[in-house]
């Protein structure tokens, strides 16, 4: 009976984060790592956890290890903490996530956190096709490639940005391994530093050493290159040429049919002329007439 009591108090014991973890009445914490998540070989690093002011504990859990995997107690301001690893080592890659503890109970989990360490082969070749400064709308091709039989390629973009791509290698005789990344219209948001790792399967934390870096360059187009402003003020001017032509088209219509009238009124002016001294003169002509004159007298001469 009382090796019955220690086995159920002992599983209590392990199963009582879980189950407060699965009933979620406190907020979830939120895990990052600093200066960041791909870290060289050997060099620091901090996992923060940042959860609730109610925290008393906080867990750091790792994928494939014995949970938790290392214990905090909060920090002065108490709604967080950090865990230190003084010299990254292939050891310490791997997935995280943390949780914390309050008077309430353990919170959720946190979103995992993938931590991966670099520089545990010899580094890759970088290459891109056709060119590292073309214009926005294209296809460019990367190409990854590396004497060892790595399992898989991934290539990076440093930045803000922080695009990632992975592809399986390709095995082919005498030539190195490799992997090709195809962009196939690249944007203006592509423009940054690139680098690629060579990784195994089986450890796909544990990365070589970063590749050559390549500076992507992107041009825009005349037509991209067009702000809203300009795209409105090009339409305001193509509207106010299209408005002056009608304007003057106008114009010299109403200018030709005023010319046109003018010569019709003159032409008329110049014909009714030329009918009123036609008239006048046969108005002459008809009122001169021999029979209707008194014949010339004779001169009567002294008898």
């Amino acid at each position: 009976m009382i090796a019955m009591l220690t086995v159920l108090l002992y599983l209590a014991l392990i199963l009582e984060p879980r189950t407060a973890v699965q009933a979620g009445h406190l907020p979830k914490p939120i895990i990052w790592a600093e200066p960041g998540s791909v870290i060289a070989a050997y060099t620091s690093v901090i996992i923060w956890c940042w959860g609730s002011w109610e925290a008393q504990y906080y867990y750091l859990d790792k994928e494939k290890s014995v949970n938790p995997w290392d214990t905090e107690v909060p920090l002065e301001n108490r709604n967080k903490t950090k865990f230190k690893i003084r010299f990254m080592t292939a050891s310490y890659a791997g997935i995280y996530n943390c949780y914390y503890k309050s008077a309430a109970g353990f919170s959720e989990h946190s979103d995992a956190m993938e931590l991966v360490m670099t520089g545990a082969y010899e580094n890759p070749s970088l290459s891109v096709y056709p060119s590292s400064n073309v214009t926005s709308g294209v296809s460019i091709s990367f190409k990854c490639s590396s004497s060892t039989l790595f399992g898989r390629f991934i290539l990076i973009q440093e930045g803000k940005h922080g695009l990632s791509w992975t592809l399986d290698s390709q095995h082919q005789a005498n030539q190195p391994t490799h992997a090709t990344f195809v962009l196939d219209a690249v944007a203006p948001n592509h423009n940054g530093t690139f680098r690629c790792y060579g990784f195994f399967r089986n450890e796909p934390q544990v990365w070589s050493k970063p590749s050559n870096s390549l500076d992507l360059m992107i041009s825009e187009t005349k037509e991209q290159s067009c702000t809203p402003t300009e795209d409105g003020l090009e339409t305001y001017q193509k509207i106010l040429i299209g408005v002056l032509v009608s304007f003057l088209l106008l114009f010299f219509l109403l200018l030709f049919l005023i010319l046109i009238g003018y010569q019709c009124r003159h032409k008329n002016k110049a014909n009714a002329s030329v009918k009123n001294t036609q008239s006048e003169d046969n108005a002459e002509l008809n009122s001169w007439n021999p029979q209707n004159e008194d014949p010339p007298r004779e001169l009567c001469t002294p008898r």
